[in-house]
């Protein structure tokens, strides 16, 4: 009687790594950890688009409206489909779990194909409490990678069963690579090469059709996207290298398998004849890293901003890591046997190595909360009751200070913003942030479609754009000067400032669309490719289980003809150490490295300052919390009248940039350094100008009794309401051309008796009618005016047409207002003369309270009216302080000037108001003939306002 067949070990290791991913993965679900990746709130976003319009691939709330074909689908689409049960974010936190089991279980399949169980055991563990993992999920939030990792994992053993020959068992490959292609088409071409180029026989002709058919998989996952008009394709990314650090997306994911890369040089001298399926896979994820390096080089950057889209530098170090598996758990097991042979040096030392690395693993977790620009997580119940209050969603918002959290808010409201997540850099963890690390706000960046920030705020109307949402006062003196008020402070602090005469968005938006066969497989392929690839292997893993013993003579063995886990090799004591010595060395390295920083006294000096970056500024106006610190130059030198062998005192010389809204700081100071007992000591700068200290506003409004007289009631209006518009005229109009340039100059009076909110337009005609160019009033004009007050204006045009004549040109100018009741105080008092061709101002703040970022307009005027506007923004003011400046008292020499004639509303009088505003002051002769000037002055409302914010 024959020998029954020996029955397959139980796969130990295997259970104990799905028990490890359901304890660490679970845990960190259940505790949120995934809130602060980065990519989690686009990926939401996404999720939130499929599941209100699964068939539609196109969103109209971000960047007025965006095609979804240009992101990968199936993560998206899973979401979506879990969040009718378990709603948006505890869909995403399923699908993260689901993740990380599906790549525990790839692993295992795919090093049992080229390997022993015991090693697939062990590369298992790895994979689960690795670092790649932790960072792709929790830190990067590149979930679609992981699930298109862990699918091209399990089409390994029938893809390298299709090249040695079994075409029946091959065919289960492809459900699983296409899968893959849809979650992330990157992932699953680099990683589905590398399996093909390691499998036996891949430079035959099944290799060549394989290599074609992953690189059909890879432009099928991109087909949808070349429907869409060009016009309407997604957002151009920044280039990969934008905010990312190389310790971070290079060096950190490779953490858990460190102790390999000292045994690759040995697999190149070996040669390719001591090369198995382990050894390839090694090799090639060798070769990735490199590739992963040129990502940061500008040449390779700007070419990814292109129609090619490259991958992030993360997501190849993560397939390189993937790749690396296999040989780390061989290298680790054979440091085990020779830890514990009778002439090893016992396990304690190998424990306490890989204690050290899950400890350090664990702990990247707490990496989001160094992110420098991501607030506190907000409430945003307080902001979708607002925004579904009054129909306030049929209008466009922006956001300020919410960080990634963007996309988490769009998520939850049918509200559309212009901006979005996709043109952004990444906010990438930085426990040792530079000192200009915090000035990088993602509201500095130009936002696809519609310009810089100050021009969407200039022309709101253009995209309709009413409310901006402030959880950071960074852009209020932008704000306010550009016509914008604050309309209160939510119970969450959200600061709601709103802009008024806005139109709310059309009932129809255009937009391109899809065919309908289209759109209907982009919804419904993905999830099907999905639900295929995991019948393949459900019915595959039987199979793989009964072979799961050592194949004789093949995958088991080593370069060297050593099985994984037979006796030890000679040179027991070095492989035993070979990982604990690779382990502690690159700990030792990061501690030395950082010990000598410590005793640097330049690196005392930026920490000093990164830390009063973090913490905010305490100064008033543009020095205080209006200002981010862009960044520093510092020259150390010895104090004067120091002893030589007195070495630990330096003297710094700091000059400090700033990023301000209104425009770039500069300062400039001293600063002490010596050394003590916990390292160097650095002296703080000089005080600067008085604290502004914020306080929390009552939730009850003020009553204002000088607004619209319009109509109270407690239902919800409509915001096609009539409103109250006062009269204003404008009085003088001009163009003026200068370096090419057309700038239109005039000014303006509010005839009405009640205060106007305006808002101005110049546009430059041709002769036959057509607008050539437009824009509105930015600036340099006052947007709140008193009854008979006047204001200057100056709009600077957009750069004309090639070959347009400036003097063929008719200035036609559009000046709308509605009632108001804010901004209206101008508590200063100005005293000028005229010196030396320039206008010499002395400014005083009158009133009780300190005055946040004053402006001032000096407006120089001939017999024709405004020649000129120029303006400047002064400090912070305490009560009584005096702000002192100079303004050229001339227009621009070499300007071409054409004076237009503006007629008035019919309502606005019989009298006509001289050009010539009251209380302005003559010029000399020498300066301007006939000319005189006036001063207008306005100050954002200060911390102790009732409407400030």
């Amino acid at each position: 009687m024959p020998d029954p067949a020996p029955r397959p070990a139980t796969p130990r290791l295997l259970l104990l790594a799905l028990l490890l991913t359901g304890a660490y993965h679970g845990t960190l679900v259940l505790t949120r950890a995934y809130r602060g990746a980065d990519g989690a709130g686009a990926l939401q976003f996404l999720a939130s688009a499929y599941a209100r319009h699964p068939l539609d691939p196109w969103d109209d709330r971000w960047y007025g409206g965006v095609p979804l074909t240009g992101e990968a689908p199936l993560a998206a689409q899973l979401i979506a489909l879990l969040s009718g049960a378990l709603g948006l974010e505890g869909a995403y936190g399923a699908a993260q779990f689901l993740a990380a089991a599906l790549l525990a279980w790839g692993a295992y399949r795919a090093a049992l194909a080229c390997s022993s169980a015991r090693v697939a055991g062990v590369a298992t563990l790895l994979v689960t409490l690795g670092s790649a993992l932790t960072l792709q999920l929790n830190v990067f939030g590149h979930l679609g990678a992981v699930f298109a990792a862990g699918l091209a994992l399990h089409a390994a053993p029938p893809l390298w069963a299709w090249l040695r020959g079994e075409a029946r068992v091959g065919r289960r490959a492809l459900p699983p690579l296409l899968a893959a292609g849809t979650a992330d088409p990157v992932t699953a071409l680099l990683l589905g090469g590398a399996l093909l180029l390691a499998g036996p026989g891949a430079r035959g002709r099944r290799g060549a059709a394989g290599g074609t058919l992953l690189l059909a998989q890879a432009a099928l996952s991109g087909w949808a996207g070349w429907l869409w008009s060009p016009a309407l394709t997604p957002p151009v990314p920044p280039p990969p290298g934008a905010g990312r650090s190389v310790w971070l997306c290079l060096l950190l994911p490779l953490w858990s398998v460190q102790w390999v890369l000292p045994a690759l040089p040995g697999l190149l001298r070996a040669g390719p004849r001591g090369w198995g399926v382990t050894e390839r896979l090694a090799l090639a994820g060798a070769a990735l890293l490199p590739g992963a390096a040129l990502l940061w080089l500008p040449l390779v950057g700007s070419a990814g901003r292109g129609p090619l889209r490259l991958p992030a530098p993360e997501t190849v170090v993560f397939v390189a890591s993937l790749l690396l598996l296999p040989l780390a758990a061989r290298v680790a097991l054979r440091a085990w046997d020779a830890a514990r042979a009778p002439t090893g040096p016992g396990p304690l030392p190998l424990v306490g190595a890989a204690a050290l690395t899950l400890i350090v693993t664990v702990g990247l977790n707490a990496l989001p909360r160094t992110r420098p620009l991501e607030p506190a997580p907000l409430n945003f119940a307080p902001l979708l009751n607002f925004i579904e209050k009054d129909e306030h969603w049929r209008y466009r918002f922006l956001t300020v200070g919410f960080g990634r959290q963007l996309g988490l808010l769009t998520a939850q409201t049918r509200a559309a913003t212009p901006a979005g997540l996709w043109h952004l850099p990444p906010d990438l963890p930085q426990p040792l942030a530079p000192p200009g690390a915090f000035a990088a706000l993602p509201e500095r960046a130009d936002l696809p479609g519609a310009g810089s920030l100050s021009a969407l705020l200039t022309h709101p109307e253009r995209s309709y754009l009413k409310f901006v949402y402030a959880a950071s006062p960074a852009l209020d003196p932008l704000l306010f000067l550009h016509g914008w008020h604050s309309i209160g402070t939510l119970e969450n602090g959200v600061v709601v400032w709103e802009r008024e005469d806005v139109p709310p968005l059309p009932a129809r938006l255009p937009r391109s669309a899809l065919p309908s066969w289209a759109a209907a497989l982009w919804g419904v392929g993905p999830l099907a490719a999905l639900l295929a690839a995991g019948l393949a292997i459900t019915r595959a893993a039987p199979s793989e289980r009964a072979r799961g013993r050592v194949q004789p003579g093949a995958a088991g063995t080593g370069s060297a003809g050593q099985t994984d886990a037979g006796a030890s090799p000679p040179d027991a004591r070095t492989a035993a150490w070979g990982p604990v010595r690779v382990v502690a060395g690159v700990t030792l390295l990061v501690l030395a490295g950082g010990l000598a920083l410590r005793l640097s006294p330049g690196w005392a000096l930026e920490r000093d300052w990164t830390a009063r970056a973090r913490a905010g500024m305490t100064g008033g106006g543009l020095r205080g919390e209006f200002a981010r610190l862009e960044g520093i130059r510092y020259r150390l030198t010895r104090p004067a009248g120091l002893p030589p062998t007195d070495r630990w005192a330096w003297q710094a010389r700091v000059t400090a940039q700033w990023w301000t809204p209104l425009g770039a700081r500069q300062t400039a100071g001293t600063q002490a350094l010596h050394f003590g007992r916990g390292g160097w000591v650095v002296t703080p700068p000089e005080a600067g100008a008085l604290a502004l200290r914020r306080v929390v506003p009552s939730p009850q409004a003020a009553a204002a009794y000088d607004r619209a007289p319009r109509r109270i009631t407690t239902n919800a209006t409509a915001p096609a309401d009539v409103l109250d518009r006062p009269v204003v005229q404008v009085l003088s109009a001009r163009t003026v051309t200068l370096a090419g340039r057309v700038v239109a100059v005039g000014s303006l009076l509010n005839a009405d008796a009640r205060p106007a909110d305006l808002t101005l337009s110049a546009t430059l005609r041709g002769p036959d009618g057509q607008v050539i160019v437009s824009g509105n009033a930015g600036l340099s004009v006052l947007h709140k005016l008193r009854p008979g007050e006047r204001t200057p204006w100056l709009v600077r045009l957009p750069p004309l047409p090639p070959g347009t004549d400036p003097a063929s040109l008719t200035l036609d100018v559009a000046a709308r207002a509605v009632v108001t009741g804010r901004s209206l105080e101008r508590p200063i008092a100005a005293r000028s003369r005229v010196q030396g061709g320039r206008v010499v101002v002395e400014a005083r703040n009158v009133s009780t309270r300190t005055l946040a970022v004053p402006q001032a307009l000096l407006a120089v005027s001939d017999a024709r009216g405004v020649a000129w506007v120029r303006g400047v923004v002064g400090p912070a003011l305490p009560p009584g302080a005096v702000w002192t400046f100079s303004l050229p008292a001339a227009p621009p020499a070499n300007a071409r000037v054409r004076v237009q004639e503006v007629a008035g509303p019919p309502d606005a009088g019989t009298v006509r108001p001289a050009r010539t505003a009251p209380g302005s002051f003559p010029l000399p002769d020498t300066v301007l003939t006939g000319g005189s000037y006036t001063l207008t002055f306005q100050v954002l409302p200060d911390a102790a306002s009732p409407e400030a914010p």
